[in-house]
């Protein structure tokens, strides 16, 4: 297994610097390019959300790593923010009223779920991490 750290300042521009890393290991690690497609945007929204969520504004930094392993990629993404207080992983779908009320949270880690294979988020009140798989053979 090789590994691959970034450690990012909070600011949404370092965001496009781990998607063309991502981009490029997909890449590299033969997945087709619909698979590297989904890769590229599920980190995008999740390292987005760490960066505007993870309370750090431009001081703060969110650590991203790359796990190769000879079946998978992993991404997590660690933020040091406050944590979330609650995430419900079972939620599926985005509900209708609040798309139209113009409520748009959630729908960001709705999309990641769709997107990898496996997701997981571990929050505590120093900060939040998500890992997220992408499988060579789905």
């Amino acid at each position: 297994m090789n590994r691959i750290h970034l450690n990012i300042p909070s600011d949404l521009v370092f965001e496009r610097v781990v998607r063309a890393s991502a981009a490029e290991l997909g890449s590299t690690m033969g997945f087709p390019r619909e698979r590297v497609e989904d890769l590229k945007l599920a980190v995008s929204e999740a390292v987005t959300n760490a960066i505007e969520h993870g309370g750090g504004g431009m001081v703060g930094s969110v650590e991203v790593i790359f796990s190769l392993h000879a079946d998978q990629l992993e991404v997590e993404i660690i933020d040091h923010g406050k944590g979330i207080e609650h995430f419900n992983t079972e939620r599926r779908v985005v509900e209708e009223d609040n798309l139209e009320s113009g409520m748009l949270r959630g729908f960001g880690s709705y999309l990641i779920s769709e997107l990898v294979d496996q997701y997981e988020v571990q929050s505590s009140g120093t900060g939040t991490s998500l890992r997220l798989r992408i499988f060579k053979a789905k």
